[in-house]
């Protein structure tokens, strides 16, 4: 099994006021790793009432400013391209625009061991998409068989709804207009369990 309970392979830590005490924008609040496999982590916080965030990351011991950084709105994300058995940290802050930064949360995360059973899919990417539908494909990565899960924006992983697929494309059908979905998809390897997931893929359909 890829992905095991976050309790296993992290440690949760809030950092200092790493950018001092900005009393015009509240930092996140418990920051949790919620599935980890060799190459990918998938975390989420609490808001603190702000609505947008800048995670940054690296393998432990990075300088900040130096790692990977990337903006959302959401209060999960999931990161990929990592090397299996390695430590990270992830720094989180909200991002208040004009206000500024918030201080940072952080936490460690361990990569698990490459077993090869599972590859997960890659370059997932949108084909088409209209007010009702939307096209998708991703590359195979020696698989055939593969799990689509969607819901509208900021559905919790695992609770979405999911499509079973043997060809390395679908098309989601009666979706809602001028509504934002996110998507992710994981080959389904039988008795060798399912891959982590794709990096996610965000789509607004289009209005009526």
């Amino acid at each position: 099994m890829l992905f095991l309970a976050a309790a296993c392979a992290v440690m949760l830590g809030c950092s200092k006021n790493d950018d001092g005490n900005n009393k015009n924008c509240s930092k996140p609040q418990n920051l949790s790793i919620d599935q980890i496999n060799s190459t990918s982590a998938f975390f989420s916080w609490e808001t603190g009432g702000e609505s947008a965030f800048e995670i940054e990351y690296g393998e432990r011991g990075f300088r900040l400013g130096e790692g990977t950084v990337r903006q959302t709105s959401q209060t999960e994300y999931l990161i990929d391209g990592l090397t299996p058995v390695t430590e990270y940290k992830v720094y989180l802050r909200s991002n208040c625009g004009s206000d500024g930064y918030s201080s940072y949360i952080s936490a460690v995360l361990l990569t698990l061991e490459n077993t090869d059973a599972c590859h997960t899919p890659t370059n997932l990417e949108l084909v088409a998409v209209d007010s009702n539908s939307i096209e998708l494909t991703w590359d195979e990565n020696n698989e055939t068989a593969w799990e689509v899960e969607f819901g509208t924006n900021g559905f919790p992983l695992g609770t979405g709804i999911t499509i079973q697929t043997t060809q390395s494309n679908v098309e989601i059908m009666s979706l809602l207009p001028a509504t934002t979905y996110e998507i992710y998809t994981r080959a389904n390897c039988g008795d060798d369990g399912y891959s982590g997931y794709s990096e996610q893929l965000v789509v607004t359909t289009d209005g009526i």
